[in-house]
């Protein structure tokens, strides 16, 4: 398969046109939506995964599936770069803006949403947590039609958020979406900025 014909380095500017509106229309309601609902049925903050009761061994899984999961989104990302024959790659502030924002912003309120929220309501009121996942994850990847993305980086996103539910499922109790955030950071930056990066100077460097 050939290489991507179009290269677009994006810049910082590029990326805070987005990012203003992301943060209205998408990261501030998926944040409030839980905190509304914990308010109005007095269910504790803790049962959407806010704990940090075992810190120590969700950050020792999260590193080595953190870089499996970045690894493997990198690929995927070089894999529609060339069918589709478009090459995102942010310039060094650009890729410095984009994994803060991944980091800081998105993984940790698409967690506390689709997982601390949705999977873990689901899973309480049908007491069929491996039921609530497999839900969680189909709503999860739908909701990615909403940013107007094709049906092959959906079916990317979607196996992500399996992924990551089984994460948030298969942990001591109390949940905590400490290691599923840091996972899906890491498959963030992987898929949309520091992979994107990478990926682009190591074939320059072995081109030239």
């Amino acid at each position: 398969m050939t290489a991507p014909r179009t290269l677009h380095r994006t810049t910082v500017a590029q990326s805070w046109a987005w990012m203003r509106l992301d943060i209205l229309i998408r990261l501030i309601p998926l944040t409030v939506g839980p905190l509304v609902f914990s308010w109005f049925t007095g269910t504790p903050l803790a049962d959407f995964g806010l704990s940090f009761a075992h810190p120590l061994r969700d950050v020792a899984i999260s590193i080595p599936l953190g870089l499996a999961g970045f690894a493997i989104a990198t690929g995927f990302a070089s894999y529609l770069g060339r069918r589709s024959g478009r090459w995102f790659v942010p310039t060094v502030p650009d890729l410095t803006v984009q994994s803060v924002y991944y980091i800081v912003l998105n993984a940790p309120i698409e967690e506390w949403f689709f997982r601390g929220f949705v999977q873990g309501m689901l899973s309480r009121w049908w007491q069929a947590p491996a039921i609530a996942v497999l839900v969680a994850t189909a709503i999860f990847g739908a909701y990615h039609f909403l940013d107007r993305w094709g049906w092959r980086p959906v079916v990317g996103a979607t196996a992500a958020g399996l992924f990551l539910g089984l994460i948030y499922l298969w942990q001591p109790s109390p949940p905590s979406l400490l290691a599923p955030t840091l996972v899906h950071a890491a498959i963030t930056c992987g898929f949309l900025s520091l992979g994107p990066y990478v990926l682009y100077y190591w074939r320059r460097k072995s081109l030239g």
